[in-house]
């Protein structure tokens, strides 16, 4: 047998002497550079960093390089951008560069001893297509200029960055200055353009025209308008749910213009309108006047107050001139009722015989009319913030039940709703007037406290800080005899794991918690050492041997779990407060809550996790990733609780016992993602509540253990789970319960008007119905 010696040789130089290379420091933590061979301009090369002579991280060269593509070499696409970790950055005495596998040296070594020079390149931005007419992306904080928008090379708009966004790139994150817009809805035609972005300065933000399709009202209508053959009306249908499209809230009134849809209804049953207050009464019953739905009367009851009434006052109401209505509508005096407000709420009523009240969107001023648009009923953000109190109505015998004790607008509201028979209606139903916000809290206060006293419940109602609502924070009763686990996935990053303990413990020590470490494979020597030694802090170890599962890792801890309440933590998770854990013991003390999710920031404070939002793109989203920490969120959802679909398992607490009910989390159908998603819509499957707080804040940094799924070598496996989600949990995708039909799907939620509306259907808040893939399928 004959012996072959295989070696690797180091290149010669000539074979290489066709590449163009640099290597700068732009600041103390990022530097970047390009790589690209004059011979070969479509050849991409991976760079390696090394620090001190170590490796320590790689990327493809593949960003765009203003300056190459305005030279015309190739597509100017071969750039890099690194930054290091904070402490690295100051102890580094050598930062360099090489191709990856090949060791030749990219630009040359650079001293971090000395003063950086200013950088030859820096990426300072970036563009997408977002769907529709939008357009996404983010433009470096130190560039501070407009963007020119040009379709076939013609400028068509100029663009100011307004807010932040996360710019995240390779295991650090950075804050960008946000670009978001649309274009002209001309551009709405069906045809296939080309759009490119620059500075004032003349600096491109892509590297080619961006390709991009629009069609009026979506591609399924315009395949029917065409008269085109059902499967290609599919087709269409596929294609809006995957790029929905929608236009920015400033477009509003030509939207509503556009879309509202056509009453004609014989329904004749006979309305009484009660407002309460004496301030623009007459304007109110102007609107009233105006209406399509003939058949109301109206009274004004003296407010004391914000809105408490005399009930007297109400009884003599109902008994005597509201004799025959069927239901009462309840507003503030001032309120301006949209011309078909009481038609749409008379078809509700005799259309849903299950419905007891129903509430409509409202419009607030604000320099122009904006639309507060509601999500279906929501009993954790009705107690905090009454959002569905300001116009509603209600049957005649469940107003007269509540007129019996209640004295108040937010009482009245919170007296008569009943999950299952409280209805949304989509689309503006009115107008609302100017609201007093410290007179109106004492009053929520009061609302809720009794909400609870009905139900025999213990808590607490503070004050909050009142946004465009008036807002109060419950705090329920917890049995603190009842312990909780908190179990925090880890393989290797010792750094990552101490330092999560660390932010976490006295938020332990204050709930009587515990921590369960679940090792996952380490094999690093510092974090062996660690889990050795957390024994003796009281902190439990276990091991789960195998390759990396997320929900089989879970579902293990917690059969080795003793305590009622479980909470997941990533272990690249950490606490900016001691009262995280006791805000979400406060929101799981109720009887039908599920589970409960915190919000989340990244490093850079902006939002990570405001709750989840199904549909967006037809998977999922997570809630207000485009708003800073201390922003209040389109309709204060930032500063108040709420009910969502789901929330993340990043850091998510729940009862055992609801945990073991459901079948613990999917291992085989959503090993890695989508696993926290199906576990929700599992809990609220049996009638559970899912309910995100802004009272719990942490930092999580994302994936910075285990890596993104863009990477290439994880996108089949979060394809293939995200089409599992598609599958299982499709029709809720398509609507999901706590987001209206009227918001954009496109992108960031809450950020835009959905192009077209998905629907106007009034809606009750029902149990998702999962239809389950066979194993294998």
């Amino acid at each position: 047998m004959r012996m072959k010696t295989i070696s690797k040789h180091k290149p010669s130089g000539t074979e290489y002497a066709s590449l163009q290379t640099q290597f700068s420091r732009y600041d103390r933590t990022t530097f970047s550079g390009f790589v690209y061979d004059r011979t070969d301009l479509g050849r991409r090369y991976t760079v390696e960093l090394l620090v001190d002579g170590e490796p320590y991280m790689s990327s493809l060269c593949d960003e765009f390089v203003t300056e190459l593509a305005d030279a015309g070499i190739g597509d100017g696409r071969f750039g890099f951008t690194f930054h290091v970790h904070d402490q690295v950055g100051s102890n580094a005495g050598i930062v360099e560069a090489r191709l990856a596998n090949i060791g030749s040296p990219v630009g040359a070594p650079i001293r971090c001893d000395v003063a950086a020079p200013e950088a030859q390149w820096h990426r300072i931005g970036d563009i997408k297509w977002a769907g529709g007419l939008r357009f996404e992306g983010w433009l470096a904080q130190d560039v501070d200029e407009d963007i020119e928008i040009l379709i076939a090379q013609r400028p068509v708009m100029t663009v100011r960055p307004i807010g932040w966004t996360n710019v995240a790139r390779g295991g650090e994150f950075g804050v960008g200055r946000r670009i978001d817009f649309h274009l002209p809805e001309h551009f709405a035609d069906g045809r296939v353009r080309g759009l490119s972005a620059r500075t004032m300065s003349g600096r491109n933000l892509v590297s080619e025209p961006l390709a991009f399709v629009a069609f009026d009202r979506g591609l399924e209508q315009t395949l029917a308008d065409l008269g085109r053959w059902d499967s290609e009306r599919l087709r269409g249908q596929l294609f809006d749910q995957l790029l929905p499209a929608s236009v920015p809230f400033h477009a509003y009134q030509g939207w509503k213009a556009r879309f509202w849809p056509a009453t004609q209804s014989d329904v004749s049953s006979e309305a009484a309108v009660v407002l309460i207050g004496d301030v623009r009464v007459d304007e109110s019953i102007e609107s009233l006047e105006a209406q399509r739905h003939a058949a109301w009367t109206a009274a004004s009851l003296p407010a004391q107050g914000f809105s408490q009434f005399d009930p007297r006052a109400a009884r003599e109401f109902v008994d005597g001139d509201s004799a025959n209505s069927e239901f009462f509508v309840f507003c503030l005096s001032g309120t301006i009722f949209a011309e078909d407000a009481l038609q749409r709420f008379a078809d509700v009523f005799a259309c849903e015989v299950d419905c007891d009240l129903v509430y409509g969107d409202v419009e607030v001023q604000g320099g122009a009319v904006w639309p507060l648009a509601f999500s279906a009923f929501d009993l954790e953000r009705a107690l905090e913030q009454a959002y569905g109190a300001y116009c509603f109505a209600v049957r005649r015998e469940r107003a007269l039940e509540a007129l019996r004790s209640a004295t108040s607008l937010y009482d009245i509201f919170l007296s008569c709703v009943k999950p299952d028979r409280t209805f949304h209606l989509p689309g503006s139903v009115a107008a609302l007037p100017r609201i007093d916000a410290s007179a109106a809290t004492a009053e929520l206060i009061a609302a809720s406290e009794a909400h609870f006293a009905r139900a025999g419940m213990d808590a607490n109602v503070e004050p909050r800080k009142a946004g465009l609502l008036p807002a109060v924070r419950v705090k329920r009763a917890v049995d603190w005899n009842e312990r909780t686990t908190i179990i925090i996935p880890n393989r290797n990053r010792a750094e990552l794991l101490k330092r999560c303990i660390e932010t976490v413990t006295p938020a332990v020590h204050e709930t009587n918690a515990r921590i369960l470490v679940v090792d996952n494979g380490s094999t690093e020597p510092e974090t062996l050492d660690y889990l050795e030694s957390l024994p003796a802090e009281e902190i439990d170890v276990i091991s789960v041997e195998g390759p990396f599962n997320f929900a089989a890792i879970n579902n293990a801890a917690v059969d080795c779990v003793d305590t009622e309440n479980i909470c997941f933590l990533n272990n690249d998770v950490q606490a900016l407060d001691d009262g995280w854990l006791a805000e979400l013991l406060w929101r799981l003390a109720a009887p039908d809550v599920g589970a409960v999710g915190a919000k989340l920031l990244w490093p850079n404070s902006v939002v990570q996790h405001g709750g989840v939002v199904l549909g967006t793109n037809f998977f999922a989203a997570h809630a207000f990733n485009d708003r800073m920490d201390g922003d209040p969120g389109y309709g204060d959802l930032l500063q108040v609780a709420h009910e969502c679909s789901a929330v993340t398992a990043a850091c998510l607490l729940m009862r055992k016992r609801d945990f073991l009910a459901v079948g613990g989390m999917d291992a085989i159908r959503f090993p890695i993602n989508f696993n926290d998603i199906d576990l929700c819509l599992k809990l609220r499957q049996l009638g559970k509540r899912i309910v995100f707080t802004p009272d719990a804040k942490l930092v999580h940094l994302e994936s910075a253990s285990r890596g993104r799924d863009s990477a290439p070598d994880r996108k089949a496996r979060f394809n293939r789970e995200l089409a599992m989600l598609r599958a299982k949990w499709g029709a809720v995708l398509l609507d999901d319960p706590y987001y209206s039909p009227l918001l954009g799907l496109d992108s960031a939620p809450f950020s835009a008007l959905a192009w077209p509306p998905r629907s106007w259907k009034a809606r009750a808040n029902l149990p998702p119905v999962p239809t389950v893939p066979p194993i294998g399928m």
